[in-house]
């Protein structure tokens, strides 16, 4: 069955125009240069023109250790960055587990080329043909509640979470953030009126009472009586809310100017 499925795996790659795909199946599926030989051409087959990552020349000595152990981790960077595997897995880029788990991995990613090339109809571009994709899960997951049991869990959670609890419209979230930012001003605008009535009333009792309590045995080496500690601690307490609500409402209205813009 493995060795059926190869065969397959080596039409698409002669269909695909990889120059190497009449090499021995055993030198694909398992480590060595003819793998990554393999890889490389796939991998940058998906990764298109802007990819991230330079191609290098897979020509060199393979006796060179170090220098296939540089290409695994190079191909093995690329294989994440793809999505293929979850981790900079080296051992999945050397081949892993049977000969059918090599096999069907490899299918996977020729897959994928090939599915990136060609459009299931001749007359749609690649770019249309993403398009359509897109289209059709994003009509799966709005209707997966029809199509699937609650037990199948077709998306991941933030996908159904959003299915179940729609997003507000954007519109609706500004009216509200806009709301809220009155409410804020209106919250400083008190804070600031307290703070030049009330503060100065606590600055002129505190200055009173320092004036009454001179030689006072209330105040004992040099520590400060409790009624002139409680204003001191109004003061900071009134200072250091108005500091903080200021610095809320600048960040905001920063925040409502990089939405608009």
């Amino acid at each position: 069955m493995a060795a059926k499925q190869m065969e397959e795996i080596q039409k698409k790659l002669a269909m695909l125009n990889y120059p190497r795909a009449n090499a021995p199946a055993q030198s694909l599926l398992f480590a060595g240069m003819e793998r990554y030989a393999l890889l490389e051409w796939l991998f940058f087959r998906l990764l298109g023109d802007k990819s991230p990552f330079s191609q290098q020349n897979l020509q060199g000595d393979a006796n060179d250790r170090d220098e296939e152990t540089a290409r695994i981790q190079y191909l093995a960077e690329i294989a994440k960055f793809l999505g293929i595997t979850i981790t900079i897995d080296t051992e999945a880029i050397q081949g892993r587990g049977s000969y059918e788990d090599r096999t069907e991995m490899l299918r996977l990613i020729v897959d994928l080329v090939e599915a990136s090339i060609y459009t299931d109809n001749p007359a749609w571009s690649v770019d249309e043909q993403v398009a359509k994709d897109i289209q059709l899960i994003d009509s799966i997951a709005e209707k997966q509640a029809i199509i699937f049991s609650e037990e199948c869990k077709l998306f991941p959670a933030d996908v159904q979470i959003q299915y179940i609890y729609p997003l507000p419209d954007v519109s609706e979230l500004e009216t509200k953030v806009a709301e809220q930012s009155k409410i804020l001003s209106s919250l400083q605008q008190k804070v600031d009126d307290l703070a030049s009535k009330f503060l100065g009333n606590m600055r002129n009792l505190r200055d009173s009472y320092a004036a009454l309590a001179v030689g006072s045995s209330e105040t004992v080496a040099g520590e400060p009586s409790s009624v002139t500690r409680i204003i001191s601690e109004c003061e900071s307490a009134l200072t250091f809310l108005n500091r903080d609500l200021g610095i809320l409402s600048a960040s905001i209205v920063r925040q409502q100017g990089n939405e608009m813009a």
